[in-house]
């Protein structure tokens, strides 16, 4: 039996679900499943970014080699302080940049995975701007994968069911999808700055300018 997928539309006054939709989307993902969540760069595949079983899931409907890691998706400084050792820099970015398209690489704390979201002890931080889905990342406790919804190495998919039934979900599973097309307002991938040194590095560029980053940077180190 092949996957089913429960679609949910977030309300267009708040882009918020209904608080009892929003649990049940948050129980899914606690309990080893998988769904898919509107973000500002396109619909991402997020699984519970502590469950190796259901990282591994993610995985598999991507298609993609387990050594080219996922990014994570966290609702909050604290929550990003859960599992990753922010930095000053850090926090300034996160503090001023997000929620927004930008994703930042730090060092992990031993709260994640030593595989599979994590390389070389470091971790990408996400805060994605959408109503929904911060408020399902905040409902689950956790940071969830921060993953765009495609087949490794192709273009985004839509969340139109036929596109999603190409993708190799698993068998029998229950997979919410939240619409909100709306949401989408960049073409590109978050921009993706390392901070693990006393300097930090642009590792792709994108929405978010690397002059808007050092902006802020500065300003954080009182420079």
């Amino acid at each position: 039996m092949v996957a089913k997928f429960e679609y949910l539309a977030s309300r267009s006054s708040t882009a918020l679900l209904r608080l009892g939709e929003a649990a049940r989307v948050a129980d899914a993902l606690r309990g080893g499943g998988l769904a898919v969540l509107p973000t500002e760069t396109g619909y991402m595949l997020a699984a519970l970014a502590t469950d190796e079983p259901a990282i591994l899931r993610a995985f598999q409907v991507k298609g993609r080699d387990v050594a080219n890691t996922m990014h994570i998706a966290c609702s909050s400084l604290e929550m990003a302080r859960d599992v990753a050792r922010i930095t000053p820099t850090a926090a300034g970015l996160l503090g001023e940049l997000t929620p927004g398209p930008i994703t930042v690489v730090v060092n992990q704390t031993p709260r994640l995975p030593s595989r599979l979201v994590t390389v070389n002890g470091t971790v990408g931080i996400r805060v994605p701007d959408h109503p929904a889905t911060l408020q399902i990342i905040d409902s689950v406790g956790l940071p969830i994968t921060a993953t765009s919804l495609n087949r490794a190495g192709e273009p985004p998919s839509s969340i139109d069911r036929h596109d999603l039934e190409l993708l190799d979900w698993p068998a029998e599973s229950v997979v919410y999808v939240v619409e909100d097309d709306n949401a989408i307002r960049y073409t590109s991938p978050s921009t993706l700055v390392r901070v693990t040194g006393p300097d930090l590095e642009i590792l792709r560029a994108g929405p978010i300018t690397e002059s808007a980053i050092r902006a802020v940077r500065a300003t954080a180190s009182g420079l």
